[in-house]
């Protein structure tokens, strides 16, 4: 079960090109490229002919043909041009969805089209803004995508998953806030007065103690924000002033492939150091390590999910207060779209 009616990131903008990128969401086969004018398209990925994958064939001109017998479609899936007739018969038309590029993403609505309003693409504007420098990459996560809104719901798991980079050891000691509205939640943690993170301590160059913040907000059906960072302990961090410390937006969107499979977008950005190429390259590679091992971790979960003994019991505890307002926000979303 899917909210349909909302956008998703299908890929990054510079995986779509004149060469057709094919990719499966909510289990339906699509193949991106761009037009004569450099937009992107989306097309259902089976030929009206005999079903062949036009991922396989070629962009010409703006229009994809069919690696089998030729036919060529333009972004609105008409067939404009079957080889050896001039004909073209009714019905020779696929699936068109609505697609737009913005914040270094492809978005695509894979609900009712006439619904589709850009004004609800999640504002990611520090995956392209200036006065930020962003890094970012994808995952191909053998898992389901709830599993990782879970994931990113609870940073408690930061202690025991990234102890190397983003964790310290008494994370799930401070308690969580949890505020959830009618499309949205947020989840607020400060852990006050200890050791800096290995990665903050780092680059921020601390001494002592610091002041953490994990203020995580959470936009249906799988988008995050997450304002991460520290400060100098005892300096008013904690009040809004972050003048001793730094601030960094780590982002996520998950794209369902299908029930056991997920594309996963990231992007982490932050407003210091902005000229320093080598911390940028420091900072990909630390990230990415990171979130690589989420990935690990989620793909075991499925891994141990699909081989669980039938009705095995599962629990929540303290540190799952947002998760499961996340869960209730999003089954509510579904059932009232159904």
């Amino acid at each position: 079960m899917y909210l349909r009616n909302r956008w998703y990131v299908a890929a990054w903008d510079k995986e779509v090109g004149n060469k057709p990128l094919a990719r499966t969401i909510m289990n339906e086969p699509i193949v991106f490229f761009r037009d004569e004018f450099g937009k992107p398209v989306a097309l259902e990925d089976s030929c009206a002919h005999r079903y062949m994958a036009l991922s396989l064939g070629k962009v010409l001109n703006g229009v994809i043909q069919c690696p089998y017998h030729g036919l060529e479609y333009d972004k609105t899936g008409k067939c404009i041009s079957i080889p050896g007739q001039t004909k073209v018969p009714p019905g020779a038309f696929i699936r068109s969805y609505p697609v737009l590029e913005k914040w270094r993403w492809i978005w695509i609505w894979m609900g009712n089209p006439n619904e589709a309003d850009e004004t609800l693409i999640p504002d990611f504007h520090w995956n392209d803004d200036p006065e930020w420098v962003a890094v970012g990459d994808y995952f191909y996560v053998r898992g389901n995508y709830r599993l990782l809104i879970d994931n990113l719901m609870d940073l408690t798991h930061v202690a025991y998953v990234h102890s190397n980079t983003l964790g310290t050891e008494n994370v799930a000691d401070f308690p969580v806030k949890v505020k959830r509205d009618a499309c949205k939640v947020h989840v607020e943690r400060w852990v006050l007065n200890e050791p800096a993170p290995p990665m903050f301590e780092t680059i921020g160059k601390f001494n002592g103690a610091v002041d953490r913040w994990q203020l995580i907000h959470y936009l249906p059906p799988s988008h995050f924000v997450i304002d991460v960072g520290c400060a100098t302990a005892n300096t008013g961090a904690l009040s809004g002033d972050r003048r001793k410390g730094i601030t960094m937006f780590s982002n996520h969107t998950l794209t369902p492939e299908n029930e056991s499979a997920t594309h996963y977008f990231w992007h982490h950005a932050r407003n210091f150091r902005r000229n320093e190429n080598q911390l940028t390259e420091t900072l990909a590679k630390a990230t990415k390590t990171a979130f690589g091992e989420d990935v690990q971790i989620i793909e075991m979960q499925q891994n141990r999910i699909d081989q669980a003994r039938q009705k095995k019991p599962i629990i929540d505890i303290n540190a799952d207060a947002g998760v499961l307002q996340g869960r209730k926000l999003l089954d509510e979303l579904i059932a009232a779209e159904n």
